[in-house]
């Protein structure tokens, strides 16, 4: 057990007390969305399509750049200290990689000072840390990216599969990953949910879908500081006068493993994320930071680049079928080698190791420039079968990434799909 809360930790405490519940006022309800512009050194913060709010940032400096590329928040911890600063604070810490890459509170915001994360003004990261759940999407691009409506008839919809075409079509994983990709195939051998992980109820076959995240234990916390919150939300904060450390770097850790998924993942009701890859050719689909099912693709003129697209359905229409789509389409600038996670000990670790070689061996697949979001969807031709499976899944908050790449070495157990494009 962690002793009693030191002065930062209280001093946080009190500030949630004292903040409303809605801490960018009367928002638009839908799925947030987070874009972090390097050469600004702004984030910009979505709700519904619609821009909400924007703050200066400080990202990595010469010699620790910052990724750029899709992630999305994959760990809460309002006390976060480091583990390699002597205990530093890093509060209001939201944390995009497991290998390291934060946002969280920091100082000299508004250009190029931090090791890689992304600090934020402490008003500001207090307030996104209390609206933001996981899952929200954070793109990092060099130039300012702005979601665009967009409709277009390849976009899957809203179909419920009648019970006996559930039966006749369920997802089974085993017939449709290699087994070279194992982090994107069910282990059925998977343990239950350690003590220490927070899992989502339970689906109605029975089968608890995979944590949402893993909470840190306090023996992996300097003494003092509290149980990272990662799922509940709750408080609010304001400034304090509370000295932030300087070092931002977040000490690579494992990811948490998931528990056997359900096959009635539809039961849940949760958004689903959904990757197509150009290299590998395949259409992968999560939910819950675990995967769900894999399936191979065709790609019209495979030797093309498709570039990196983000599709994101943002509500329903009035058919309660189709959806209201935004885009977002990044730069076709080649991948460079993920810093791998230094977990050299856990499985987790020796995947990194081997996909961070794959990816490093990895050029710009392709001369010619990335085409349109229009364009690449009409080159992808997906299984009917696998179409439906994905239809029957499909809620408002659901996206869809279409890149060249392939599963790199930071997507794994307990992210969803990471694309690194720098």
């Amino acid at each position: 057990m962690g002793s009693a809360p030191n002065h930062h930790d209280r001093q946080h405490g009190k500030e949630t007390e004292h903040v409303s519940k809605e801490p960018f006022g009367n928002i638009s309800k839908g799925p947030l969305q987070i874009f972090i512009s390097i050469n600004q050194e702004k984030l910009h913060l979505y709700s519904d399509g619609t821009q909400i709010a924007e703050a200066p940032v400080a990202t990595g400096m010469p010699g620790h750049p910052t990724p750029m590329g899709v992630f999305s928040i994959i760990q809460k911890d309002r006390y976060h200290h480091s583990n390699i600063y002597s205990g530093a604070p890093m509060p209001y810490m939201q944390r995009i990689t497991w290998s390291g890459v934060a946002m969280h509170v920091g100082v000299d915001v508004g250009h190029p000072a931090s090791h890689g994360c992304i600090r934020l003004p402490q008003s500001f990261a207090a307030r996104l840390w209390v609206l933001t759940k996981l899952g929200v999407r954070v793109i990092i691009a060099r130039n300012e990216l702005k979601p665009v409506p967009f409709e277009d008839a390849h976009l899957f919809v809203r179909k419920d599969q009648s019970p006996i075409a559930a039966l006749a079509n369920p997802i089974k994983t085993a017939q449709s990953v290699d087994d070279s990709k194992k982090t994107d195939a069910i282990d059925p051998a998977v343990p239950a949910a350690e003590a220490n992980e927070t899992i989502v109820p339970k689906t109605i076959a029975g089968d608890a879908p995979a944590p949402l995240a893993q909470q840190q234990t306090d023996a992996a916390k300097p003494a003092g500081a509290p149980t990272a919150e990662t799922v509940r939300l709750h408080g609010t904060a304001t400034d304090v006068a509370a000295p932030i450390a300087t070092p931002d770097e977040l000490v690579p850790m494992p990811p948490p493993k998931p528990a056997k998924l359900a096959e009635a993942a539809e039961a849940s009701h949760a958004p689903i994320s959904i990757f197509v890859s150009r290299k590998e050719k395949k259409i992968f689909v999560r939910q819950h930071f675990a995967p769900l099912f894999a399936a191979p693709i065709t790609i019209a003129h495979p030797e093309q680049p498709l570039g990196t697209h983000v599709f994101t359905a943002m509500a329903y229409l009035d058919d309660n079928s189709k959806f209201r789509w935004n885009v977002v389409s990044l730069g076709g600038e080649p991948p460079r080698a993920v810093r791998k996670a230094d977990s050299d000990d856990t499985d987790y670790g020796q995947r990194g190791k081997s996909r961070h070689r794959e990816e490093r061996a990895e050029t710009s697949m392709g001369g010619s420039l990335p085409q349109s979001a229009e364009q690449a969807l009409a080159r992808l031709d997906i299984p009917q079968d696998v179409i439906d499976q994905i239809q029957a899944l499909m809620v408002p908050g659901s996206s869809l990434v279409v890149s060249d790449q392939g599963l790199g070495p930071e997507t794994g157990e307990g992210t969803d799909f990471i694309v690194v494009t720098r």
